[in-house]
């Protein structure tokens, strides 16, 4: 194993080692909403990142997942375990506890359906005018906001495309049950997606080895409405839609959500870590990178102080090159000149190329830059300056 492995192959054990032992602790928060819309209690359940609140200027995306009651542990378990990887960013995540799926979560009546149903729409309005202005009035909420479900829930999210076109930016459909109603939801988000010349929006469906055909539905099933929607998908694309649909054939209906929500999630912030061959390109490639993950994620997004200082680190221990080490600092320095941390970090740089009057500087200027309520960090910066 060459030098740069060894490095690699040490932070890898390191960042094992700390996860297993430091795993994030979720902050739950539970609230019951008396929903006007509705007319009845809304349970929702909030995760919320062990590190939330740190930083009051930071906003974090939402996602919203259907069925809470019976998935809510698994959701904010897999989401979790992504962050705290540093494999996309920390996310709220809010789960609701629905009492009614078949009545809130279908768009229109079934023929086969002796139950309340077709009332989608009233719960997307309870969702958008009540539920997510809740949430964003009582936590530090981005406008990124990614809608899960599964079977009827796959079956909301989608229907949501065309019904509330700009409240979600990301829809995950884990085996919908889009053949609910004659198909009637496909046939409208074909319209809608049709007479549309560009959407910032990302869809996710996956569909497992369901029963193709059976006593009570021989022709409109749903396998063939899922094949239906994804075909219309393959042949037709929309300016800015991004769109990833899957057959997981040895997967059961029952577990299409839980593959299906690392699939998605992998798959929306497939540019969220910086690649190694960025790193080596230096700051035009890790430019180039972050300008890709911003049309990702129809916003623009900067490069991350943690990971560049993390490249810096590399480029200097990993790869013995402390030229393009340096040059990632100054980088960093350039992007966050008002952050005490990374104008510390240059200073160490410089200290470890034994540039003592430029360490001084910088080293003085972290301490300038230092909020006075972080002692531990203007302790280090000052330990650091008495030691040169």
């Amino acid at each position: 194993m060459n030098v740069a492995g060894k490095f690699l192959f040490g932070l890898f054990l390191s960042f094992c080692f700390s996860n297993s032992i430091l795993a994030q602790q979720l902050t739950l928060e539970e609230h019951v909403l008396n929903s006007k819309v509705l007319n009845e209690e809304q349970k929702i359940s909030v995760y919320l990142p062990e590190k939330y609140g740190e930083d009051p200027t930071h906003r974090y995306p939402v996602i919203y997942a259907l069925d809470g009651k019976y998935y809510k542990q698994m959701v904010s378990a897999v989401i979790a375990r992504f962050y705290d990887d540093w494999l996309i960013p920390e996310t709220i995540v809010v789960t609701i506890d629905n009492e009614n799926r078949i009545r809130d979560y279908t768009p229109t009546p079934h023929a086969t359906a002796d139950v309340l149903s077709g009332k989608a729409d009233v719960f997307l309005d309870y969702i958008e005018k009540e539920l997510i202005p809740f949430v964003d009035s009582n936590y530090q909420t981005s406008e990124f906001r990614i809608f899960e479900g599964h079977s009827l829930g796959g079956l909301l999210s989608l229907y949501a495309v065309q019904a509330r076109p700009e409240l979600f930016t990301a829809h995950y459909a884990f085996s919908p049950s889009l053949y609910w109603g004659d198909n009637k939801t496909i046939e409208k988000i074909i319209t809608y997606l049709s007479s549309r010349k560009s959407l910032k929006q990302f869809i996710y469906m996956n569909l497992g080895n369901e029963i193709v055909k059976s006593e009570y539905e021989t022709t409109n099933t749903m396998a063939a409405s899922f094949l239906r929607l994804q075909t219309f998908f393959k042949e037709h694309s929309v300016p800015g839609l991004r769109v990833k649909s899957e057959i997981l054939k040895k997967l059961p209906h029952a577990a299409t959500n839980i593959s299906g929500l690392v699939n998605a999630t992998n798959e929306l912030y497939r540019n969220w870590v910086l690649p190694f061959d960025a790193i080596e390109g230096g700051p035009e490639a890790i430019s180039e990178h972050y300008e890709k993950l911003s049309s990702d994620l129809y916003q623009e997004i900067q490069p991350r102080k943690g990971s560049i200082n993390f490249a810096a680190d590399y480029m200097t221990n990993g790869v013995h090159s402390p030229e393009k080490g340096m040059k990632l600092l100054k980088y960093n320095a350039s992007l966050y000149p008002d952050s005490a941390w990374v104008i510390f970090n240059l200073a160490k740089g410089y200290e470890q190329r034994e540039q003592v009057d430029l360490a001084k500087k910088y080293g003085q200027e972290a301490l300038n830059l230092i909020n006075q309520d972080d002692e531990e960090l203007k302790s280090s910066i000052a330990s650091f300056l008495d030691a040169l």
